[in-house]
């Protein structure tokens, strides 16, 4: 009976020593840092994430790669409005006309046919598609206008006009492709975009409530030409856009894609 006394006291004595030993903290335990547990299950804005350990089932990995899809579907569309914008532009335009020597002109203003970011129906508007992949181009500028150039993202490249450096008197430009390192003549002025497509847009006025005069002083003074061939430039093709049922902002639907691809 004494002995077995004895062995059920040194039983007592591993196990509470065990408990004990389990409770203890060692000198080199380190703490967890807080956050970085996993539960079981997170809810999320995509639904419920199912993990063991922190890695994802096979349906949550799903989950995952879809919704990363459809962000960087999102970020896609978001940067890519303006080129796509411009894409249409250059496409429209070019219905009317070859680049770089077609202005499409509204001689009797802008109405609701004509799609486009916020126009007036109070002066007179002119598109130009800019393509420089030839080389340089010449934009001999109609006085008491006022406009610029956009590049294919967008951004601006510059004023012409009143707001530009003719201050309104009109002038020379110079419009240079991406990089160009050839020699440039006296007597332009220079505008450098970082794309080989651009859009010249510009205002001209209506004086007395005619836009006669405006449209006259356009059509006797723009002219835009290779600058190889400044000794004896093309003619300028003008198309009146007035009236005319055409779109230059981007597409909503899948045409968006195929524009940006």
């Amino acid at each position: 009976m004494q002995s077995i006394r004895t062995l059920a006291s040194v039983v007592l004595l591993a196990l509470s020593a065990q408990g004990i030993a389990s409770a203890q903290t060692f000198k080199m335990t380190t703490p967890i840092a807080p956050g970085v547990a996993v539960p079981d299950t997170v809810d999320s804005s995509i639904g419920t994430l199912n993990l063991n350990h922190g890695y994802p089932d096979a349906e949550t990995v799903a989950k995952i790669y879809d919704n990363l899809d459809r962000s960087r579907a999102l970020q896609a569309y978001l940067m890519a409005i303006p080129i796509v914008n411009q894409a249409g532009m250059r496409d429209s335009l070019a219905k009317f006309g070859p680049y770089n020597q077609t202005d499409v002109i509204w001689e009797n203003l802008v109405d609701a046919r004509t799609v486009e970011l916020t126009a007036n129906d109070n002066t007179i508007y002119n598109f130009i598609w800019l393509d420089t992949k030839k080389g340089p181009l010449v934009i001999e500028a109609p006085p008491e206008i006022l406009g610029g150039v956009n590049d294919f993202w967008y951004r601006w490249v510059g004023d012409i006009g009143i707001t530009g450096e003719d201050r309104g008197k009109g002038g020379k430009y110079l419009v240079l492709p991406p990089g160009y390192k050839g020699e440039i003549p006296a007597g332009y002025m220079v505008l450098r975009p970082n794309t080989y497509g651009n859009w010249f847009f510009f205002r001209a006025f209506v004086v007395d409530g005619s836009t006669k005069p405006g449209v006259e002083l356009v059509k006797k003074h723009l002219k835009i030409y290779q600058l190889s061939e400044a000794a004896n430039p093309p003619a300028m093709k003008f198309v009146n856009a007035s009236g005319v049922p055409a779109n230059f902002v981007a597409p909503g639907d899948y045409a968006f894609w195929e524009l940006l691809n």
